[in-house]
């Protein structure tokens, strides 16, 4: 599981540095595809239960939720809502 967060975190990098003007259409489009896809990953067979596996989980979608400037002092709740995404705990998977 740490390799797949790890993965996560490289593909948040990767959009950070190269994508400096994202509208939230195009960060969610990119964020989706790039970096939850990895935590999503056959997660019906691992699905993750102890509380720090969720946590560490979240901690990579909370992190991602700051990369637009203007988003950024928001709380994590009202910048899930903006970007019209769910927790990961809720993921319809």
């Amino acid at each position: 599981m740490h390799a797949k967060i790890n993965n996560a975190y490289m593909m948040l990098g990767i959009i950070k540095r190269n994508y400096k003007y994202l509208t939230t259409p195009t960060f969610v489009l990119l964020y989706n595809s790039m970096v939850r896809s990895h935590l999503d990953y056959c997660s019906s067979l691992w699905a993750p239960y102890k509380k720090r596996d969720i946590e560490a989980l979240e901690k990579v979608q909370k992190k991602a939720t700051k990369i637009l400037p203007v988003l950024k002092n928001l709380s994590y709740s009202e910048r899930l809502k903006i970007y019209q995404m769910t927790t990961l705990h809720y993921r319809d998977v």
